[in-house]
C-alpha cells in the first residue's frame, strides 16, 4: 500500500502529540452565513487565538491538545475555584489539562469563550475522572446558564439533561478516557450526545432556552472534590450556509441496520503492529460501513514454526465484523521472512516491495492460503490477492509474476470455496497493468495444456471477480481520474463483462507531513473531511465501491530503533502508543454518508470513457444546470430511491480543468481553488435546475454536520417535470438535495 513508501515523515518529539491539528494561518471564509474563524496552534500544542474575526464571523474554532509545558496554565481558558494546569497524564505518553478540586464548598471550573454564536455548534473533548465519587460536567453555556450538559455522576453514571430532567445515557469507570461530542441546534434548542462515535442521545431539549451559545465549560461540582482531566478539545461551528429552518439530523446507523452499501473501512497493518484493532473497534462498529478490509499478514500469523498459525488478531477482527453486520474482505499478503531468511525460499517479506512468493515459496504460500480459507470460509466470502504488486520497485516482469501468484492463490480459494469473490489489486490506477495482468493470466497454461484452449483460458479469467485500484490523487474528483476508471472498466470487460472495479484503498491525512501518500501536502482535519466526503460520494455516485484506509491513524516503525512515523489518514486519531484518542470530523462525515447512501439508493450518474476529459465530462446520466456559481464548477452525483423513485442529488464545488485553464492569457499560473480540498468553508447561493426531477418535498442535508433543513416553498419552482431550487448553499464539501422520504423524515 502507498503507506509503506518512505516519501515523508515527521520526527517525534519528547512526549509527542503529533496527532494534533497544526494550522498555519487564518482562513478566508467569505460567503458563509455564520462561518467559523480559525484558532491557530503553536508547535508546542498550546492554543493561540487568531486575530479578531471580521464582521459576520461569530465563532472561532477551538482545537486544543494542551501540549504546553508541564505545570503551565491553560492558554485561553479562565480558571476559577481550584487548580487547573497542564500535566503529564499518568500511565500514558499524553499530556492534558488536570483539574484538582480539594474544596467541598466551591466549584472548580475552566471555561473557554465562544463569543456569542447562534450557529449550530459541535463541541468535542476527552474527559477523564480520577474517581467515581465526584460530579464532573462538560457544558455548553448560554447567557442564561448551562444549555447542554454531559455529566459524570458519583455512581459511575454518565448522564445528560432533557430540559430540566436528568437522563442516564451510559456508564463510566475511574481513569477511563471518554471521547465525548455534543452537537447543538440553537434554532430548535436541542442537542445530541455521542461517545466514541456512537450516538447515545438525540434531540434532547436545552436545559435553558438559548438563542446563542457563549462558553464551553468543564467543572467539578461544589459539593464534591476530586481530579478530572480534559484533553483534545475541539469546537466547531457547523452551519450549512443557509437560514432555512432545521428540521432534523441524520440518524447514524450500524452496518447491521444498513444491510448493504458501497462503503468500505480499512483494518490494515495490524500484523505489523502499526495499529491495534481493539483500540478502535467500538468506533468502527458504530460507523456504518458495511465492508471491512482485513489484512491478516502471513508473516505475523505463521511466524517461526511451519504449519503453526496464531489467528488471535484475525479472529478478533473477523468476529467483530460479523457481529457488527459487516462483510470481511480478507487480503492475502505479504510474504514470510521465516521462509525467506531461515529456509532460503523465495517467499517475500512482510512489507510492500519485498517481492512475491515464487517456486517452493509459492508452495508455502498456498499452504497459508489453505489454512486461512479453511478457518474463515464460514464467515468470509470476499478475498483480495496481495497488495499493490506493481509498486514503484516492482520488476519489469511483474504482470506475469503477479498472474502466476494470483492464479495459484485464487485456485486455492476456489478449491474450498467455489462461490468466493476474488479481487486482483494494483498500485495506483493503471489500465495498462490491468490489461497486461489479464493477458498473462489468460495465457498462463497448465502443464500439457494445448494452445488456444479457450475453455481453460475462460476458467482462468473467471478467477477474477474484480480489480481493486488505489488512486492516491489529492484532487479527489479529478475528471481525468474518473475517465481512467471508466477506461479500466471498459478494458476489463474485454476479458469478462462480469469483472467489477473497486476503489480499494484511499484516504487523506489530517496533518501536514503525514507518512506515505500526500506527505508533501498540507492537509488538516477539516480538509481531510472535505477530501473524504468528495471522494466517497463521488465514487458511490457512479456505482463504485469506495474504501477508507486505516480507520485509525497508523504508526509505521520498520525496526525496534525507528522513531514511529504517523500516517494520519485515520478517521479516528491514534497516538504512537497505538491508543485511540478521539473521533475526527471526517469520522462523522463518513457516518452521515453511510447512514444515507445505502444500497436502496441507486446511482443515476454513471461513468463513460471520453476521448478528451478536458472537453467532456466522463460523468453521464443526469441533467442539471446552475446559475450563481460564477467561475466555479458544480459537481453532481445523483441517486434514486428503490421503490418510490424519489431522488437525492449531492452537489459541491469540484474543480474541472476544462473550466480552469492552467494559465491566463498573460501566461500566469492560475489558482484552482476546487481541485485539492482546502480550509475554505465559504458557500455561494446557487440556483440549481433539474429538468427531470422527482422530489415531492425537497430538503437539504449538510453532510458535515448531519443537519437537515427544509427547503422553503419560496425557493422551489416547478415547470412540468423540471425543478429549480433557488439559493442552494454550495461549497467545498457536498450538500445533498433530496426528497424528505429519502432521508428518513
Amino acid at each position: 500500500m502507498p503507506d509503506d513508501r518512505n516519501d515523508g515523515s515527521r520526527a517525534a518529539r519528547s512526549r509527542p502529540k503529533p496527532r494534533r491539528l497544526l494550522l498555519a494561518g487564518a482562513l478566508t471564509l467569505a460567503g458563509l452565513a455564520t462561518p467559523p474563524a480559525l484558532l491557530v496552534l503553536a508547535e508546542s500544542g498550546s492554543a493561540q487565538v487568531a486575530p479578531a474575526p471580521a464582521a459576520g464571523l461569530d465563532l472561532a474554532d477551538i482545537i486544543d491538545g494542551f501540549g504546553g509545558a508541564a505545570g503551565s496554565a491553560p492558554a485561553g481558558w479562565a480558571v476559577a475555584g481550584g487548580a487547573a494546569t497542564v500535566q503529564d497524564v499518568p500511565d500514558t505518553i499524553d499530556r492534558g489539562l488536570r483539574l484538582t478540586d480539594t474544596s467541598p464548598d466551591q466549584s472548580l471550573t475552566v471555561s473557554r469563550s465562544l463569543g456569542a454564536t447562534s450557529a449550530p455548534v459541535v463541541a468535542a473533548a476527552r474527559l477523564r475522572a480520577g474517581q467515581t465519587t465526584s460530579v464532573i460536567g462538560l457544558h455548553l453555556d448560554s447567557p442564561a446558564g448551562h444549555a447542554a450538559t454531559v455529566g459524570l455522576g458519583p455512581d459511575k453514571r454518565l448522564y445528560a439533561y432533557n430540559g430540566p430532567e436528568q437522563v442516564t445515557i451510559g456508564e463510566y469507570q475511574a481513569n477511563e478516557w471518554l471521547d465525548l461530542r455534543i452537537t447543538t441546534q440553537p434554532g430548535t434548542n436541542t442537542y445530541s450526545v455521542f461517545l466514541r462515535g456512537k450516538r447515545l442521545a438525540q434531540d434532547l431539549a436545552f436545559r435553558v432556552a438559548a438563542e446563542t451559545l457563549t462558553n464551553l465549560q468543564v467543572g467539578v461540582s461544589k459539593e464534591t472534590t476530586g481530579t478530572a482531566w480534559i484533553d483534545d478539545v475541539r469546537v466547531f461551528a457547523a452551519p450549512a450556509g443557509t437560514d432555512w429552518a432545521q428540521i432534523g439530523t441524520v440518524t447514524p446507523r450500524t452496518a447491521k441496520q444498513i444491510g448493504s452499501s458501497r462503503l468500505i473501512s480499512g483494518v490494515e497493518t495490524t500484523g505489523r503492529n502499526y495499529a491495534r484493532f481493539s483500540e478502535y473497534r467500538r468506533q468502527l462498529a458504530a460507523l456504518g460501513t458495511t465492508t471491512w478490509r482485513v489484512m491478516p499478514e502471513w508473516n505475523d500469523v505463521e511466524q517461526n514454526t511451519e504449519g503453526k498459525y496464531n489467528w488471535a488478531k484475525t479472529d478478533e477482527i473477523i468476529n467483530a465484523a460479523v457481529a457488527a453486520g459487516a462483510r470481511p474482505w480478507v487480503q492475502f499478503s505479504y510474504g514470510s521472512w521465516h521462509y525467506t531468511t531461515k529456509k532460503g525460499l523465495t517467499a517475500g517479506g512482510a512489507n510492500l516491495g519485498a517481492g512475491l512468493p515464487a517456486g517452493e515459496g509459492l508452495d508455502k504460500a498456498e499452504n497459508w492460503c489453505d489454512a486461512l480459507v479453511e478457518r474463515y470460509k464460514d464467515r468470509v466470502k470476499q478475498y483480495e490477492v496481495w497488495n499493490e504488486p506493481n509498486n514503484d520497485g516492482a520488476p519489469s516482469t511483474i504482470a506475469k509474476d503477479y498472474a502466476t501468484y494470483f492464479k495459484r492463490i485464487a485456485q486455492c480459494v476456489r478449491k474450498q470455496q467455489p462461490d468466493a469473490v476474488i479481487y486482483a489489486t494494483e498500485f495506483g490506477i493503471s489500465v495498462d497493468f490491468a490489461d497486461r495482468f489479464m493477458t498473462e493470466l489468460k495465457n498462463l497454461k497448465d502443464p500439457g495444456e494445448a494452445d488456444n484452449d479457450t475453455a481453460k483460458q475462460a476458467a482462468r479469467i473467471a478467477l477474477v471477480n474484480g480489480v481493486a485500484y488505489h488512486p492516491y490523487d489529492n484532487y479527489p474528483d479529478n475528471p481525468k481520474l474518473y475517465n481512467t476508471m471508466a477506461e479500466l472498466r471498459k478494458t476489463l470487460a474485454r476479458y469478462s463483462p462480469t469483472i467489477v472495479i473497486r476503489q480499494g484503498e484511499n484516504n487523506a491525512p489530517s496533518t501536514a507531513g503525514s507518512f506515505g501518500a500526500f506527505s508533501a501536502d498540507t492537509f488538516t482535519e477539516r480538509s481531510q473531511l472535505a477530501y473524504n466526503l468528495r471522494r466517497n460520494v463521488g465514487d458511490i455516485g457512479v456505482g463504485i465501491d469506495s474504501s477508507n484506509l486505516g480507520t485509525c491513524d497508523l504508526w509505521y516503525k520498520f525496526n525496534a530503533t525507528d522513531t514511529p512515523k504517523i500516517n494520519s489518514k485515520g478517521v479516528v486519531a491514534c497516538g504512537p502508543d497505538l491508543k485511540a484518542t478521539y473521533t475526527k470530523l471526517s469520522y462523522y462525515g463518513l457516518q452521515n454518508v453511510a447512514a444515507l447512501f445505502d444500497s436502496t439508493l441507486r446511482p443515476l450518474t454513471r461513468l463513460e470513457p471520453v476521448s478528451d476529459w478536458r472537453k467532456e465530462s466522463p460523468i453521464k446520466g443526469f441533467a442539471y444546470s446552475t446559475t450563481g456559481n460564477g467561475d466555479r464548477k458544480v459537481t453532481v452525483r445523483a441517486f434514486q430511491k428503490t421503490g418510490s423513485a424519489e431522488q437525492a442529488v449531492a452537489l459541491w464545488f469540484g474543480g474541472d480543468p476544462a473550466q480552469q485553464p492552467e494559465k491566463d492569457s498573460q501566461g500566469n499560473q492560475l489558482a484552482k481553488p476546487d481541485r485539492a480540498p482546502s480550509e475554505d468553508r465559504g458557500t455561494r447561493q446557487v440556483d440549481v435546475t433539474f429538468p427531470a426531477a422527482k422530489m415531492s418535498n425537497p430538503v437539504l442535508v449538510d453532510l458535515v454536520s448531519g443537519n437537515i433543513y427544509q427547503v422553503p416553498a419560496g425557493a422551489v419552482q416547478r415547470a412540468g417535470s423540471s425543478l429549480t431550487i433557488k439559493g442552494v448553499p454550495i461549497g467545498n464539501t457536498p450538500v445533498v438535495v433530496a426528497d424528505r422520504s429519502v432521508v428518513g423524515l
